[in-house]
């Protein structure tokens, strides 16, 4: 991706992560605010919406663009999430402890029976399956994570398996995961589409107006569009409650990414692209981390409700601490994809022999 398009993937997603990030700070400090809002999609929800499209259309122009085969594709996915996924269990783990440490009364409001089980099914995307959620108890926002790793199995198996397999595999794991996770599905395939449908011949400066409206109505429908057909957070569905409405969200999240002006193939980005692109790089830890970091920020300060420059201070404070983090956890990178590629040696995992993966 090139040039003005490649900033504004990079905007949309830095700028989600950090709307979730404001909106967890906010409900720690003012959590009556929330509880009693009329606001039934919150931004908080939306901005996953915003990474499930992000996530679609990046895979799909990694496919097709940069195609090495299934078993790359497999060990390239599988390292990316576990380079993060693990470390950030560690340190959700880590800061539980924490929290048991100095404030047991505020874990009360977060434990949810023994997490061990938690912890495991969370480390294997396994938290999210059919009609049970058990993200561990201070870092409900894994739950996405799960959702993605099946999208990328099911999108890896319908591409890349040979004819023999390429509907019976893809079907098994769409049985796996359930119908909570299948549910959001149709908002990661937009992301798809969109990057696969020609693009409309428009003059550039009309193509970013139609890009700007679009995510204008996409704002208006996550504030005023109540949740369709269930609130967020309860069964049946947990977080695919609203899937309704958050299929319309997608839509036009997916709509602004079609109509992007095309950009020249062989154009060199600046040097202030380029590095945008490191900040925005930290989206994933900052998503993943903040949570239990704000929880034990909140544990260690002498927690005020509603003291608004407590509230900015710490967040503040768990940002640059996810930033750190993530800084550290991407130069650990090269050894998640050195392990995966020792593990998921073509058509084999730890030496049980798969039926054979091809090219699209």
């Amino acid at each position: 991706m090139k040039g003005f398009s490649s900033v504004y993937l990079d905007i949309l997603r830095l700028g989600a992560a950090l709307v979730v990030l404001f909106h967890h700070a906010y409900d720690q400090w003012f959590p009556t605010h929330l509880s009693t809002s009329q606001q039934v999609n919150n931004g908080g929800h939306a901005a996953v919406v915003v990474f499930f499209v992000l996530s679609g259309f990046v895979i799909t122009h990694t496919t097709i663009s940069n195609n090495r085969g299934g078993v790359q594709y497999i060990q390239a996915r599988v390292s990316r999430l576990c380079s993060v996924v693990i470390p950030a269990l560690v340190i959700t783990a880590i800061a539980q402890l924490v929290v048991i440490r100095f404030s047991s009364d505020l874990i009360d409001l977060y434990s949810r029976g023994n997490s061990l089980p938690r912890y495991i099914l969370a480390s294997f995307f396994l938290n999210e399956l059919w009609f049970f959620s058990a993200a561990p108890p201070i870092n409900g926002p894994l739950w996405s994570l799960s959702y993605e790793f099946w999208y990328y199995m099911i999108f890896g198996l319908a591409v890349y398996m040979n004819r023999s397999w390429r509907i019976i595999l893809p079907l098994i794991a769409c049985l796996i995961a359930g119908p909570k996770i299948l549910l959001m599905m149709p908002i990661w395939l937009t992301g798809c589409f969109v990057y696969i449908l020609p693009k409309p011949s428009l003059k550039k400066s009309f193509s970013w107006c139609l890009v700007l409206l679009s995510l204008i109505v996409a704002s208006l429908i996550v504030i005023y569009l109540r949740a369709i057909p269930y609130h967020v957070g309860s069964s049946p569905f947990y977080y695919s409650n609203q899937f309704f409405t958050d299929w319309i969200t997608g839509f036009f999240i997916g709509l602004s990414l079609w109509l992007l002006p095309n950009e020249r193939k062989n154009a060199a980005d600046s040097n202030a692209v380029l590095r945008f692109r490191k900040i925005a790089d930290l989206t994933f830890p900052i998503y993943v981390l903040h949570f239990p970091l704000l929880i034990v920020y909140r544990t260690l300060c002498n927690y005020q409700l509603y003291n608004v420059q407590q509230m900015w201070l710490g967040l503040t404070s768990v940002l640059l601490a996810c930033t750190l983090l993530g800084l550290l956890m991407d130069a650990q990178r090269v050894l998640w994809i050195r392990l995966f590629k020792y593990v998921l040696q073509p058509n084999t995992i730890l030496g049980i022999r798969l039926p054979s993966l091809t090219r699209p």
